[in-house]
């Protein structure tokens, strides 16, 4: 039986790219921000024996040319001292590797209580996460007094809830799944809606609202509009409502005002991630007309090789590995010092080339971004635009106009009609200027906006213009139109001017 089986060689030609150990460590430095190198270096000062900060450094070199001058005899070469005090060196450094490990895992780190210990657990510990929704009702589950199958079947409810509080599942549904009656899941679902915050568990925004209005009388007249003329409302038919309810249209808004205060997603609030405190990487001031580029050095020790690891090289009686394990070690604190220096060197050109191009936004409140981008501003610096990428990111920067993401201040540009580059930021306040302008009853489209935007030197498409529209939360010009022809009659709700003043001032910020 012949099964066809050859053996044969095959030469092949392929380019392959192998990153040197330094190179890896001096991207992953250029990434960090200052705080998680802070807290690499703290983790190098434990882990490696052969690095130490430079201030503590003269202290104990001091200390030992005080004790040999104290102490003549013992400088002298003892081989049998020498050997146990080297042995017993040695076992430490070992010790210290066991406990430690080679190689830096991103952090982890246990210590006795020192003061480095302190600071990495008051990082971690920094990191604070909220309750959740689901966790806030579970806590008062236990207060419902049902029984326990409704109190299994109200937990499945909660379980049910989605991001606002709304719940996703019918009655219906929720019986079906714990195989009982539709009369067990209504009282399930109604002992969730009893619950904080008010209007939890409700299964459309009609009820949400209703729930919140349960201490109310049933004649309240938010309760009657929210039960009867909802949609109305949203429509602004508040002469219709009145006469529907016999109350006049004054009245009416009052209620409407009142709706408005109550809370559409009580779930909401739940789900807020907590605010997350940075520090400056960098600081750019004014000096004497000039920017002066300030590096936050005080989180990164000074650092240099331990004096004590580099005379043990010079000991003949080191054994072939404990002499490969020192220099393994000293090799480690050299890359690192070497990788710091380089990471801050980037940094600052960068930092230097961002004030000098961007001094007209840092000088003036009024002051306007430059269109920038990365592979521009790599071109400046002579490097590569992966290598700007790295040094930008998670990078913040204290300026004369607050603290900002280093990745701010670069912005792709329009080009004009006189060759010169807009951003999109001032694209947005040139459509802010256009609508504030515009006839409050015949608003413009975006097609006019694009229209009067070319007159300018300007080529937007259309679609453009209702992008940055929507993000500058100006409603379409039909919504606009419907907005101006309610604000004459005094309606509680803003008028198209201060919808745009919040636009402008939130565009501001941004």
């Amino acid at each position: 039986m012949n099964l066809g089986m050859r053996v044969h060689h095959d030469v092949n030609v392929s380019q392959q790219l192998n990153l040197a150990p330094q190179l890896l460590q001096w991207l992953r430095l250029l990434h960090v921000p200052t705080t998680e190198l802070s807290a690499m270096v703290r983790h190098e000062l434990e882990t490696n024996p052969a690095l130490e900060v430079e201030e503590l450094s003269v202290e104990s070199e001091f200390d030992d040319l005080s004790a040999a001058q104290e102490n003549p005899a013992e400088s002298h070469d003892e081989p049998a001292l020498e050997q146990a005090v080297l042995d017993e060196k040695q076992d430490f450094l070992m010790q210290l590797d066991a406990e430690w490990g080679e190689d830096w895992t991103g952090g982890q780190t246990s210590g006795n209580g020192s003061e480095n210990q302190d600071k990495h657990s008051y990082l971690m510990d920094s990191a604070v996460s909220g309750v959740s929704l689901y966790r806030h009702l579970l806590d008062q589950l236990p207060l419902s007094g049902l029984n326990s199958a409704d109190y299994s079947l109200a937990e499945l409810a909660i379980g049910s809830l989605d991001r606002r509080g709304y719940l996703t599942l019918s009655a219906q549904d929720l019986a079906s799944l714990a195989e009982t009656d539709v009369a067990r899941a209504e009282r399930a679902i109604a002992s969730v809606q009893a619950m904080e915050p008010a209007g939890v568990g409700a299964r459309d925004l009609r009820e949400c609202l209703l729930l919140q209005m349960a201490d109310q009388a049933p004649d309240f007249l938010a309760r009657q509009v929210t039960e009867k003329y909802l949609d109305a409302a949203a429509r602004k038919q508040f002469a219709e409502i009145g006469s529907a309810l016999g109350t006049t249209e004054s009245e009416v808004i009052a209620a409407v005002g009142f709706i408005a205060t109550l809370d559409p997603a009580p779930g909401e609030r739940f789900a807020r991630t907590p605010p997350q405190y940075v520090e400056a990487d960098v600081a750019v001031a004014r000096d004497n007309g000039a920017w002066r580029i300030d590096l936050d050095e005080t989180s990164i020790p000074r650092l240099r090789i331990s004096a004590s690891c580099r005379r043990l090289l010079e000991k003949k009686t080191l054994t072939p590995e404990e002499a490969a394990y020192v220099r393994n070690k000293i090799r480690s604190a050299t890359f690192l010092i070497q990788g710091i220096g380089q990471r801050q060197d980037t940094l600052r050109k960068v930092a230097e080339h961002i004030a000098r191009f961007q001094s007209d936004y840092l000088a003036s409140a009024r002051g306007e971004l430059k269109p920038l981008t990365m592979a521009k501003l790599a071109a400046m610096i002579g490097v590569h635009e992966t290598t700007v990428s790295r040094a930008l990111a998670n990078k913040h920067i204290r300026t004369p106009r607050g603290l900002f993401e280093m990745k701010h201040f670069f912005r792709s540009g329009y080009a004009c009609a006189d060759g010169s580059y807009v951003t999109p930021d001032k694209i947005k306040e040139l459509i802010l200027d256009i609508v504030e302008a515009e006839p409050a009853l015949t608003p413009h489209r975006d097609t006019d906006i694009v229209a009067l935007l070319k007159e300018r030197g300007l080529k937007l498409a259309r679609r453009t213009i209702a992008k940055y529209r929507e993000e500058m939360n100006i409603p379409s010009s039909k919504e606009r139109k419907k907005t101006a022809a309610a604000s004459t009659r005094q309606l509680p709700f803003p008028a198209v001017g201060d919808t745009l003043s919040a636009a402008r001032a939130i565009s501001a910020v941004a």
